[in-house]
């Protein structure tokens, strides 16, 4: 069970329970709403989900294929468990990528899936059903802006969210991350924690001209936050509204937020599908590491497309690691918050 309130509303929700803002339906989809109903239906008729899944997505996209049902997506929760019966929220929790592997690990858990589109979490909860999760699990679609939780969670999972924040909330974009790592923070019980995964916009393939994952555009998201912003309203004539920082300045905005980072990690070749995770504290061993360890090939964020010429990107790799460099370009990282 779990309590929380939306504006002066108090609200109670219990194992396998759905509770929906008033309005709330979501504003970002990465398939067309009406046939993420039909796999809906096709699970719920007792289709295995990812055989309903891939029967829209395999062929025509399947990048987003990949990125729903490869167990890779939740790597990082494989090789670092929440302690045994957690209480778990998961924001953004998208198509249950990792909200279902954590319920599905640990039977005495509770895991409360937060995510504001309508469709994908129907989706979670009928998967959930399909693998008999449901009794540990709470649905809960809203705008986690709109809630307050109190201090509850054991762990709260903020993976591919934190970005893409702004970009459905008015004002400052560094302030309204800001407040969105302070509601996550307040969420927490004494001792919990909280994970992001996330983009370093120095990435390496970003430093040499790849697409930025949130834009599709070269050269741009890259740079600091006012020179990003005044080269994307000179391509679009828009605000930049999706943020991704360096090492240094996502630390930086933790502390700004009240946390302590415990642990960062890189992930090779993204957070999205990890095949490589490194812890990079300290520096120094990780890049002694990375001199010596197999580095999967990069790919494009956007389609999931290899990016050409690995061995260039293995060599930079190196020659970064011999100067204890290579941490800071790591294309994507994990934080362990406190």
């Amino acid at each position: 069970m779990i309590n929380f309130r939306h504006g002066s509303t108090p609200v109670t929700l219990k194992a396998g329970e759905l509770w929906a803002a008033p309005g709330e339906g979501g504003s970002y989809h990465d398939l067309a709403a009406e046939n993420l109903r039909t796999i809906i239906r096709q699970v719920e008729a007792g289709v295995p989900w990812r055989d309903a899944v891939s029967s829209y997505c395999a062929g025509n996209n399947s990048w987003l294929y990949q990125i729903v049902t490869n167990p890779a997506r939740a790597l990082f929760f494989q090789q670092h468990p929440p302690q045994p019966g957690a209480r778990i929220l998961d924001l953004g929790a998208g198509w249950g990528q990792i909200a279902l592997p954590l319920a599905r690990r640990d039977d005495t858990a509770s895991v409360t899936a937060l995510e504001p589109t309508h469709e994908r979490l129907a989706f979670i909860q009928a998967a959930a059903a399909q693998e008999r999760l449901s009794k540990q699990m709470q649905f809960v679609q809203a705008d986690f802006l709109d809630l307050e939780f109190g201090p509850f969670f054991d762990l709260v999972c903020c993976v591919g969210v934190l970005e893409w924040v702004p970009k459905f909330h008015a004002g400052d974009p560094q302030t309204v991350q800001l407040d969105f790592l302070r509601r996550m923070r307040s969420a927490l019980r004494p001792g919990g924690q909280c994970c992001i995964g996330i983009e370093n916009r120095l990435g390496l393939k970003y430093v040499l001209g790849a697409r930025d994952d949130h834009t599709a555009q070269r050269n741009v998201s890259v740079f600091d936050a006012a020179l990003a912003r005044a080269k994307h309203h000179d391509l679009t004539g828009e605000e930049l509204r999706a943020f991704t920082y360096t090492h240094a300045e996502y630390l930086a905005l933790f502390r700004e937020a009240g946390f302590e980072c415990v642990e960062t990690h890189a992930a090779f070749p993204d957070y999205k599908l990890p095949q490589l995770i490194l812890p990079i504290d300290p520096p120094a061993t990780f890049n002694r590491t990375l001199l010596n360890h197999p580095i999967p090939p990069e790919h494009d964020g956007i389609d999931g497309q290899l990016l050409p010429h690995p061995e260039e990107y293995v060599s930079h790799y190196r020659s970064l690691a011999q100067m204890g460099l290579a941490h800071c370009f790591s294309p994507s990282f994990f934080f362990v918050l406190r």
